[in-house]
């Protein structure tokens, strides 16, 4: 194993004061000396997380830990955070979310694996382990090369064009890792078919996560939300899709109101219930960005 290989790891949390324990003592458990940073972004906490954090990091000597607050509660926003302003000059990037556990040594494996790939290859994808639908994820990042927010690595060369190209993830964003996996597999250039070698992964080295119960009220309801996040994100990048990325816009407010004007007919494809719950979630995102900027939302 090459432990040259540098990596910082970028922690997305929103109220994950439930997970947050269990995750980061994952990510140092394994870890290599080669990591360099792990930086918790804390996007729009309103629960314990961040104290939590400082709590952990003093209690378990996690002196590689760096807690960032950020104020706005929106992951895109978070993801272009670490990217613009907060990366460094090191090998690898990691992306994670903050209720995973991972496997094995999973960091150093990745970035070695990621180091021995194609000199093309932009993202080494981490494994989906556990899951009701594990083998149809898992095939998705094997014959599609797809990859998931959960975990995945970002070579140096990536993150370079990234910047070079000024690729940044607008605001509100429903369906990020689809987003995230047409970018890295045409070299951001968003064309209709996938450029060869630009993802790989490794074989039974990845992430965990516990499934959602049907006896949970948090589990439902975080079913729920998933569910209309899915499908709204769905419809975004139908709009999306018709743009040069250059001329997405900052944010996904204009979009969404125009889904919500037209609703019937950008939805005609869903059920009742999955209409319900985007239209819930697509009330909450306009409201939300009225109350932030001050503006009157008409009903």
């Amino acid at each position: 194993m090459n432990n040259e290989i540098s990596y910082n790891i970028a922690m997305f949390a929103y109220n994950e004061e439930t997970n947050l324990k269990m995750s980061l003592e994952a990510v140092f458990a394994n870890s290599n000396s080669s990591l360099k940073t792990v930086y918790l972004l804390a996007n729009g906490c309103t629960d314990k997380t961040v104290e939590l954090a400082y709590s952990l990091k003093q209690e378990h000597s996690f002196d590689k830990l760096e807690i960032v607050e950020i104020k706005l509660g929106d992951k895109c926003n978070a993801w272009n955070v670490y990217v613009h302003d907060i990366a460094d000059n090191v090998d690898c990037h990691f992306f994670i979310d903050a209720d995973c556990i991972f496997s094995k040594n999973c960091f150093p494996l990745l970035a070695t694996k990621l180091y021995e790939s194609a000199s093309q290859v932009n993202i080494i994808a981490g494994m989906p382990l556990t899951g009701r639908n594990v083998k149809l994820y898992q095939s998705l990042v094997t014959t599609k090369s797809c990859f998931f927010g959960n975990l995945y690595g970002m070579h140096k060369h990536y993150l370079t064009m990234i910047r070079e190209k000024s690729f940044r993830l607008p605001i509100g964003l429903n369906w990020i890792d689809s987003f995230l996996t047409k970018a890295a597999n045409t070299d951001i250039q968003f064309l209709d078919h996938n450029l060869v070698n630009r993802v790989t992964h490794l074989e039974n080295v990845g992430f965990n996560f516990d499934s959602l119960s049907p006896f949970k009220i948090d589990d439902i309801t975080l079913y729920k939300n998933r569910i209309a996040r899915y499908e709204l994100g769905k419809i975004q990048e139908i709009y999306l899709d018709q743009l040069a990325f250059s001329n997405w816009p900052t944010d996904m407010h204009g979009i969404n109101v125009d889904i919500k004007a037209n609703f019937e007919a950008k939805t005609k494809q869903l059920g009742a219930i999955k209409k319900y719950l985007v239209k819930r979630r697509l009330n909450n995102l306009i409201n939300k960005y009225a109350s932030a900027n001050k503006l009157k939302v008409l009903a």
